[in-house]
């Protein structure tokens, strides 16, 4: 199967590529791409000067569609010998990393995750797609002042412990952990494992995590009972004491404080324990490409690692090594839904997943 990156722009084809690197990553909204051509000169690199920042383009490993996004930036090197020039970009999805939210008011009552999403990306051209239950709608979120559409939209999704990323189509995504499904390969050590490495940094692992938020009463609750919420949750593994105290934003109630701590307590613990890989090409034996959000079989002896992970990185690389692709696995725990509670959303939306999240 072939291999060949293909940038496509002005309905013009572009092949031929000496360095390439691919970033896709399961808790980033935008991936991230950048290719090189090197000739003497005058030469082939030449025609690459047409490229220009602000271009729509679109990525293709063989037929796999892989971006879809614009020019960012096209340096350019050259000596007496020489010319380097390159192409970098990133998925659509940048608009909202870089722009700022504009809504009319601001301020949103009653509504829902998804369709608030849908109103920040909207003039941006971009569509969302919804893999999870959003849960019940926003009592009251207010956009903050000179905040991007990103930050405003990463408010609301931590609210809820969703994830936000994007596709190759250059969509806004609300993902469900794991939705890709499983990897056909394993990672195995002496067989397609080339290096890797892992911290095991556990800095950012805290005893226990209290997180404190507020909501406006009503008639059937008031007073303190009603304007402060507290959720905590123990990591009994860490032996002295370091507590973390998280400020829960938005109409914060008990339930979402306490989701919001144990999606602390679990997440940390799993980040602590991530591990990088690197193998050989960028297709596993059935000929599909490694894919971000899949769970994958680790036989690490090493590493001490036999269980299945989570891939939340994927880069495709191209340089004087050859083809080689990174995984950033973490433990399958990390984004793992309460089984009572999907079971719940499951029977109320027909979906998959929902977004309450629990200690593993």
């Amino acid at each position: 199967m072939s291999d060949i990156v293909t940038l496509t722009v002005n309905e013009l084809n572009y092949q031929g590529w000496k360095s390439v690197r691919i970033e896709v990553g399961l808790e980033r909204i935008a991936r991230s791409f950048e290719l090189s051509i090197t000739d003497h000169w005058p030469g082939s690199a030449d025609q690459v000067r047409r490229i220009s920042p602000g271009d729509l383009v679109e990525i293709r490993i063989g037929n796999d569609l892989i971006c879809t996004g614009y020019i960012d930036a096209t340096p350019i090197d050259y000596d007496a010998n020489n010319i380097t020039i390159m192409v970098r970009g990133r998925s659509k999805t940048a608009d909202l990393v870089d722009s700022s939210a504009e809504i009319n008011s601001g301020q949103f009552k009653n509504i829902s995750t998804e369709a608030i999403a849908k109103k920040l990306a909207e003039p941006y051209g971009l569509s969302v797609i919804s893999e999870v239950d959003t849960g019940q709608p926003l009592t009251d979120f207010q956009i903050q002042q000179g905040e991007s559409a990103f930050e405003s939209l990463d408010r609301i999704v931590k609210q809820r412990q969703i994830l936000i990323t994007d596709n190759a189509n250059g969509d806004v995504v609300l993902a469900a952990p794991g939705s890709t499904g499983n990897a056909n390969d394993a990672l195995v050590l002496g067989e397609n494992i080339l290096s890797a490495s892992a911290g095991f940094d556990f800095t950012e692992v805290y005893s226990a995590y209290k997180v404190k938020g507020q909501k406006s009463g009503t008639d059937d609750a008031f007073g303190a009972s009603a304007s402060q919420s507290v959720g905590i949750s123990v990591d009994n593994q860490v032996i002295r004491k370091r507590m973390l105290i998280v400020r829960q934003s938005g109409q914060a109630d008990p339930q979402t404080c306490q989701q919001r701590a144990n999606y602390e307590q679990q997440v940390r613990r799993a980040k602590a324990g991530e591990i990088r890989y690197r193998v050989a090409g960028w297709r596993q034996a059935n000929g599909q490409l490694w894919s971000c959000n899949t769970s994958v079989q680790i036989m690490d002896s090493i590493m001490q690692t036999n269980k299945e992970l989570l891939i939340s990185e994927v880069t495709y690389s191209l340089d004087e090594s050859g083809l080689m692709t990174e995984l950033v696995v973490i433990p399958a725990g990390a984004f793992t839904t309460e089984p009572e509670a999907k079971a719940k959303a499951h029977k109320k939306s027909k979906k998959a997943s929902n977004t309450s999240w629990v200690d593993q």
